[in-house]
């Protein structure tokens, strides 16, 4: 009986293929091998003598950074918000109140041009010089989202620029006014 030595072996641990068996094996099985461990322990007793065991966990110490234990501190007794938090609510009530402003505007100006038909022009007009003023407003707005991302813990969500014709769509708006 002649072997084909192109077809890997299954039953030789140092083939390819069983290798490959095992590792993948080891990927699915890897969540139950851990639960084992830490069922065999507990069976074993090995967590019973742990300091600090049946007392409730001090979850204000930072032990990543605790040279800033007491920074915090004084800003939590004094109910005072970190900068860069500070920074962010300011900005997202900013863009809340940009995507108000235009909801309103967008909302008040086509009333007026359905209902006025006689002064569609100067309606059209005044939604024009709105738009600009709103791209005027969120070019300086990107800039200070520019500046808060750069600044944030990289562990926090960034704030999105937006875009006037983003927000346009989002509420069914366009940036011309037409009969």
């Amino acid at each position: 009986m002649t072997t084909n030595s192109a077809i890997p072996d299954k039953s030789d641990p140092d083939s390819p293929l069983s290798q490959a068996e095992r590792r993948a094996r080891m990927r699915e099985e890897w969540h139950d091998l851990i639960e084992d461990l830490i069922s065999e322990g507990q069976d074993k007793g090995m967590f019973d003598n742990l300091p600090g065991k049946g007392k409730p966990l001090n979850l204000n110490q930072n032990h990543f950074a605790p040279e800033l234990d007491l920074a915090h501190q004084l800003l939590k007794d004094n109910e005072i918000l970190p900068a860069w938090i500070a920074d962010r609510n300011s900005l997202l009530e900013q863009i809340r109140a940009l995507r108000t402003a235009v909801h309103t505007g967008w909302q008040r100006h086509t009333r007026e041009f359905a209902t006025l038909p006689q002064q569609r022009d100067r309606i059209s007009n005044r939604w024009y010089d709105a738009c600009q003023s709103w791209d005027a407003q969120i070019i300086d707005l990107n800039k200070k989202i520019n500046a808060f991302n750069l600044k944030r813990p990289l562990d926090n969500l960034e704030i999105f620029k937006i875009n006037l014709d983003e927000e346009l769509t989002r509420i069914g708006a366009t940036r011309w006014l037409r009969p």
